[in-house]
């Protein structure tokens, strides 16, 4: 089984330093996620992520902040809500981790979409504060591909099979 997604990961967390410490990581990252629409700011993006790094959402994998700068103002507008709560905060000795709760509204082929998730961020530090390396960990399939038209139908099937 070829995962180029995951080989790319270890390949490239392998080689970066260890995050040291870093003050607040889960008030920096709020800033950005917080209120996802107010946060995808230019000079906010630019303050919380090195210019490069390792970024997948689940969805997107990115390595340059041009194109996070693309994509994170996109990824807002596509939506009439995202927040973000952190509920907890754990360092490991390269990294931290940010449980947090997702709530967001969106529309889908003319459907209101209104979904909360849980899920958990890995985030790297560099010197100088830097992110260099954005994992998250969440079920896409519950926090948003059920609860497409369409798409939805056969998500919930499937599982409900499983």
């Amino acid at each position: 089984m070829n995962n180029q997604r995951v080989e790319n990961f270890l390949q490239v967390s392998s080689k970066m330093p260890p995050t040291e410490t870093v003050e607040s990581p889960d008030k920096a990252f709020l800033t950005l996620f917080g209120d996802f629409k107010a946060g995808t700011k230019e000079e906010v993006i630019r303050q919380l992520y090195a210019e490069q790094f390792y970024f997948n959402d689940t969805f997107k994998t990115f390595g340059h902040i041009d194109e996070l700068l693309k994509y994170m103002p996109e990824t807002a507008e596509a939506t009439e809500l995202t927040t973000v709560e952190i509920i907890d905060v754990a360092k490991s000795e390269t990294d931290y981790y940010l449980r947090w709760v997702m709530h967001m509204k969106f529309s889908a082929a003319g459907k209101k979409i209104d979904s909360k998730s849980i899920g958990m961020t890995q985030l790297r530090f560099n010197e100088e504060g830097k992110i260099v390396l954005h994992q998250d960990y969440w079920d896409g399939a519950e926090g948003f591909y059920s609860r497409l038209p369409i798409v939805g139908f056969f998500v919930n099937y499937v599982q409900n099979r499983l």
